[in-house]
């Protein structure tokens, strides 16, 4: 019988050497390894994920890397909530890149609520959260966010379920969907004041504006996060100008970095 430890240092050569062949590839040959690439489990700064690159990209490129490939926008969310009693709200949770070590930063009494409506991501979040003994922290809700209660089709993008949409994807590229639950964001912030900071990320391929329109359209004297982190890359697809909708809120732009904006309600979050 082979020994186990023999097999197990065989293994992580093999995935050594397939990841090295697959960041010198070009994109076609990377398409075609893509099926064949092996699930594993990855840890960087103590944190413990498992991740697949055959289906999501942020999966693959953790895989790839060896860490989220949006690590300066986590970063800067990390200082924010590190070690404060925070209420954190990832619009878009996905394998759990901002919601894992987010809840391992932030201090006692903090929670995360982490909404992915998409089912096959569902899981992988969830074991995520438990690699990392977050039951008691993070929280799933297995919904997206829109305007009002109701339901919709998440639309899934084929070799990348991080990009499935609300919205509607090009044939050439969709591959199937499924009914989900929407929910008003602002059913989930009644326990806000009972943490020192709320902090809200959202990543929802271009349907930010329908899952930000009620808490915007209150305005600044209404309840508003302390920070908010939102994809900005899509804004070309918005039908409203929502970045000037959340600066009117009394929020600044301090970062922007991968894609997103960074804005701080001055005087809260810092």
């Amino acid at each position: 019988m082979a020994h186990p430890t023999l097999n197990a240092v065989d293994q992580a050569e093999q995935v050594t050497a397939l990841r090295a062949v697959f960041r010198d590839a070009d994109k076609p040959t990377r398409q075609k390894l893509v099926p064949i690439l092996p699930p594993t489990e990855i840890t960087f700064a103590g944190i413990r994920m498992y991740v697949d690159p055959r289906d999501n990209y942020t999966d693959r490129r953790m895989w790839l890397d060896g860490q989220p490939p949006e690590m300066k926008s986590l970063m800067a969310l990390m200082e924010l909530v590190e070690g404060r009693n925070a209420l954190i709200l990832d619009v878009g949770a996905n394998c759990g890149a901002f919601a894992v070590p987010l809840g391992l930063a932030a201090g006692p009494g903090s929670r995360v609520i982490a909404f992915e409506p998409n089912p096959a991501m569902i899981g992988r979040l969830g074991h995520n959260i438990r690699l990392n003994n977050l039951g008691d922290v993070i929280r799933i809700e297995g919904c997206a966010l829109g305007a009002e209660t109701g339901e919709g089709v998440l639309n899934f993008r084929r070799d990348n379920f991080g990009q499935a949409s609300l919205k509607a994807i090009r044939k050439q590229v969709r591959d199937g969907g499924t009914l989900v639950p929407i929910r008003p964001l602002l059913d989930f912030v009644g326990d806000a004041a009972a943490h020192d900071l709320t902090v809200l990320k959202i990543d929802v391929e271009g349907f930010e504006e329908a899952a930000l329109g009620a808490l915007v359209d209150a305005g600044a004297d209404a309840w508003q996060p302390d920070a908010i982190l939102i994809e900005t890359a899509h804004a070309d697809t918005w039908e409203t100008d929502l970045v000037a909708r959340i600066v009117a809120c009394g929020f600044k732009d301090v970062l922007q970095v991968e894609g997103n904006t960074l804005f701080v309600r001055q005087g809260k979050a810092t």
